[in-house]
């Protein structure tokens, strides 16, 4: 993968009060949205590549299918494409991803890579490990990663991460998109029935609002110094962070198949590889799996799935 170069090291803020930045609202980017911006200068971002250009739209059904087409019209790498509402964002196994108006951190990020999708496939757990990091950083919160890609807080849910292949060229990705989504300014009425309970946002873990734009900065520059340290490192250099950061680890879990969609996730003949499993998380595996070990103490790499804890009645 080619990385941007991780400058701009001035450190990431703590999260400021409502009526801070410039229009007085934590929502406010202090920017009107159907605007092509320059990152640094027009959002103070502290990077160098990630948002060097970044298309700031109203509304989108998707921020990663519209760089997917603004990439094939030749924008550039670190190209972001951010929304105040998302009406058809994507999680895993395509399930909708609720982005509402203003509430949260929505975008996608346009990555060049010359890795192959095996190389590629672990990147989404690099950088859930990075945004995690940072919003700790920012906010204080005990911000934890669900593997592959989830952002939690007290066990519910506040974000996520996909990685998405867009070009390419025989075994090697030639470029990919990697969409974000961060639940920011959600408050429990704001919540469908079907989330309750099960979401969260910064707002609600802190009990004060947190400004959208430092939740923006914060997060592009822990990307870009992902990629740069995953160029060098692969997956390997983010291992025992993970392990840290873990919600699952030495924990017992089921997991459930879904639809395969990664080399990974397919046998042979293309058929779809039976994951599903229960057992004890004993590692983040070099290749970027999740290793569980089961009653009989044999282990297993799971690729993909939905994990969930299992109680052992041991409280």
């Amino acid at each position: 993968m080619t990385a941007p170069p991780g400058e701009g090291g001035e450190g990431v803020p703590r999260a400021g009060d409502a009526g801070e930045r410039a229009g007085g609202g934590a929502a406010d980017l202090g920017v009107e949205p159907g605007t092509v911006l320059d990152g640094p200068c027009d959002l103070g971002l502290a990077t160098a590549r990630v948002g060097r250009t970044v298309h700031y739209l109203r509304t989108v059904d998707s921020t990663s299918n519209r760089l997917k087409a603004l990439a094939l019209e030749g924008a550039a790498v670190g190209t972001v494409v951010l929304a105040d509402e998302q009406t058809g964002g994507r999680g895993r196994s395509g399930r909708t991803w609720f982005s509402p108006d203003r509430m949260g951190v929505w975008m996608s990020v346009l990555l060049e890579s010359g890795a192959s999708a095996e190389r590629l496939a672990p990147l989404s757990v690099a950088a859930a490990v990075s945004v995690a990091d940072a919003l700790r950083e920012l906010t204080g919160l005990d911000v934890r990663v669900k593997w592959p890609n989830d952002l939690l807080v007290g066990g519910r849910k506040l974000g996520g991460l996909l990685v998405e292949s867009m070009q390419t060229a025989g075994e090697r990705v030639v470029s990919a998109v990697l969409g974000i989504g961060l639940n920011v300014g959600l408050s429990e009425d704001d919540l469908p029935a079907e989330l309750a309970g099960a979401a969260t946002s910064l707002q609600l873990a802190r009990h004060r609002p947190v400004a959208r734009l430092d939740v923006l900065r914060a997060t592009l520059l822990a990307l870009e110094q992902c990629f740069e340290r995953y160029e060098r490192e692969g997956i390997a250099g983010f291992r025992e962070r993970w392990r840290e950061l873990s919600s699952t680890l030495g924990r017992k879990v089921a997991v459930t198949p879904r639809a395969a969609n990664t080399p990974q996730e397919q046998g042979a003949d293309g058929e779809r590889l039976d994951q599903r499993a229960t057992g004890v998380v004993t590692d983040l595996a070099e290749s970027g799996a999740l290793v569980i070990q089961d009653e009989t103490g044999a282990t297993r790499e799971i690729w993909f799935g939905d994990i969930s804890l299992r109680h052992t009645g041991t409280g």
